[in-house]
């Protein structure tokens, strides 16, 4: 779902916080003249290096070079897009945001809002359960002897469902909780009859957040020895708030030192996270019931450029590594398989042999692929027994495989990772690479050819719904590509979605470094820039959108004053660099002798003195050519003199 928010929206919740506020409860702040200073926390920063101003509400880090606002800084520290950031900044400030939702979307009768309060009551009840309830003495001593400290108990803020039908129910009753809240957020489920009853029952829970570490679901495990029957571990089931695929157990208090050092360790289970953070693991991370997949590796993408998987050292753990080396192709990332000795899952390793050991077992973690070759290469030597060699390259290679062609051919990275891989297959089978190319490349046309196969197989179905469909409309999706021409208008709605421009400060021309400066600091002659400007006759594409956004905020009627224009824009880079352009501004003003007025007329009269130029040259390149008949070169040559008797002052230029 698409969801728009207009400028005055966006104003409105800019105006409701202060940036002050908001850095400084991410990070220590010190006063520092007018404004503030803080340790930047995207680089290794021993002097404080991040500056905030509060009279533009903006911020910026040098070292860095990160800036923008207080939406950007919200979506530079929680990894979030612009909408998500406005949504918390809004509930910060108590506003309530009006959505206007894109083509496509839906409205459900569900308040969001609601959910995530239903979720978090139900968190505290199950967390007071565990520490309270005589039932949960046997969900106590389970924990106990797993060797998590109390400390951890609060920080994960574990709970206890009892063994009951209706336990949740019956309490959320008691309190004015929503029934229907606490069903859709996967707390509570339906008989056959319609009769609602608690998910959970027995378990001890496992609360589930999200980035910003709210509630947004639970994970339960089965007491060892409970009678009642079901699997070891259940989760919520994906609701509006949940998606398992997209959601990693800690990642709310995780992200921080994976952000520092630029790594994530991915485990399989909950009790493993936390025992990692009990001895000092604290970029550590699990799954919610599902396999590390695409969107894993895209929100890891947010805090950190190296993940490690750890897996259990049992049969289960080694059957998983032949899903990863497709991830590994197509995630450009740095991924590593870390596998525990003797069948030992972190936890259990943890106890046995404590946190520096497992730190240097992670700082010797091979590559995804190095892990598949001695996977399937354990116990013979592919360079001797050419059968079985033969046997695990087509393993290697089916693996490969199933990463798109079309997927390699839009991705420089995902194809430069495949070519590194087929060179080091052929070294260490001792087989040209070509040859192994032509292997991939056979079996990537045999599975084509079965999908295909597939296909036919269903062709009369296919084709009977395809007939009944076509006399209404046509079916085919039409994929429109938007090319934004420079010198076109560019609503200032959609200035964020241009994803590929890239705004570089030091590409800008001086003259263009000028005029934008000027517009930063002084809205009040952002109209009459427009009027002897046009933005054609700019040549970096960095000056060019800058431009465009005043020109476009001028038109929508949009006030044009710093921290506004700096609001309008969802394009964190382009917020950092108005951040640069306004710092070099008033540093220029402070210092000059011109008033604005008079610098932006000098830069007119620059640019109209730029274009007599280029007229007087290409006049006096026609005469060069000798192309003119005698009286039109006369004609030509006479107003070459004129006019260069009239930029000499001998002559006045007449009226």
């Amino acid at each position: 779902m698409v969801i728009h928010f207009d400028n005055a929206t966006k104003d409105r919740v800019r105006l409701a916080v202060n940036i002050v506020d908001v850095v400084g409860s991410y990070l220590e702040l010190r006063r520092q003249g007018r404004g503030f200073v803080a340790r930047c926390p995207w680089h290794d920063d021993r002097h404080p290096s991040m500056q905030v101003n509060p009279d533009r509400q903006s911020w910026k880090c040098w070292v860095c070079d990160l800036g923008g606002d207080v939406f950007s800084f919200l979506m530079q520290k929680e990894g979030v897009t612009f909408p998500e950031a406005l949504r918390m900044l809004a509930d910060r400030a108590g506003i309530t945001l009006e959505e206007r939702k894109g083509k496509g979307s839906r409205d459900s009768g569900e308040d969001k809002r609601g959910l995530y309060h239903a979720m978090q009551w139900a968190v505290a009840e199950y967390h007071r359960s565990f520490a309270e309830s005589p039932e949960a003495a046997a969900a106590r001593d389970y924990i106990r002897e797993r060797g998590i400290e109390s400390g951890m108990i609060e920080k994960f803020q574990l709970g206890f469902a009892p063994e009951s039908w209706s336990w949740l129910l019956d309490r959320g009753a008691s309190a004015g909780e929503s029934m229907e809240h606490l069903e859709s957020v996967g707390l509570a489920a339906r008989s056959e009859r319609g009769t609602r009853f608690d998910r959970f029952r027995g378990r001890v829970i496992f609360p589930i957040n999200d980035p910003q570490g709210r509630p947004i679901a639970v994970g339960g495990r089965i007491l060892p020895g409970a009678t009642n029957e079901g699997a070891k571990y259940i989760n919520c089931n994906e609701t509006r708030l949940y998606h398992k695929n997209q959601t990693l157990y800690a990642l709310d208090h995780a992200r921080d030192t994976m952000s520092k050092t630029r790594q994530a360790i991915v485990m399989e289970g909950y009790t493993d996270v936390i025992m990692a953070f009990q001895h000092g693991i604290t970029n550590t991370v699990a799954c919610c019931g599902t396999a590390l997949g695409e969107n894993h590796i895209k929100l890891l993408k947010r805090y950190c450029d190296s993940v490690v998987l750890l897996l259990d050292g049992d049969e289960a753990g080694q059957r998983r590594t032949s899903e990863i080396l497709e991830l590994f192709v197509a995630a450009q990332m740095d991924l590593r398989i870390l596998t525990l000795p003797d069948g030992l899952d972190p936890c259990d390793y943890l106890l046995r042999f404590g946190g520096e050991n497992l730190k240097g077992l992670i700082a010797g973690a091979i590559d995804a692929l190095e892990h598949k070759i001695r996977t399937v290469c354990k116990g013979f030597d592919p360079l001797l027994d050419t059968h079985r060699a033969n046997v695990a390259l087509e393993d290697i290679l089916s693996s490969l495989a199933r990463v798109s062609q079309q997927g390699l051919l839009e991705n420089d990275g995902a194809r430069l990772r495949q070519d590194q891989i087929l060179v080091r297959l052929g070294r260490q089978f001792g087989i040209e690479q070509t040859e192994i190319r032509l292997r991939l490349d056979a079996i990537r046309q045999r599975a084509k050819q079965i999908e295909q196969f597939r296909k036919q197989a269903n062709q009369g179905t296919t084709s009977t719904q395809s007939a009944s469909g076509a006399s209404g409309s046509n079916s085919v999706p039409q994929q429109v590509r938007r090319d934004v021409p420079a010198g076109d208008r560019i609503p200032s709605s959609t200035v964020s979605d241009v994803a590929s421009v890239e705004y570089r400060y030091s590409e800008l021309l001086p003259i263009e470094c000028e005029l934008l400066e000027i517009l930063v600091l002084h809205p009040e002659l952002v109209s009459f820039a427009i009027e002897r400007f046009p933005v054609d006759k700019l040549q970096s594409s960095t000056a060019k959108y800058v431009f465009q956004l005043y020109l476009d905020l001028e038109l929508d009627g949009h006030p044009l004053d710093f921290p506004s224009v700096m609001s309008a824009t969802e394009e964190p880079r382009l917020k950092s660099l108005l951040v640069s352009l306004e710092d070099q501004a008033a540093r220029k003003a402070a210092k000059s002798t011109m008033t604005a007025e008079e610098r932006l007329h000098s830069l007119c009269e620059h640019l109209g003195n730029q274009e007599d130029v280029a007229h007087h040259r290409s006049r006096l390149r026609t005469l060069e050519k000798k192309d003119l008949d005698p009286q039109s070169e006369l004609e030509l040559l006479q107003s070459v003199l004129q006019d260069a008797k009239i930029r000499h002052g001998i002559i006045r230029m007449e009226e």
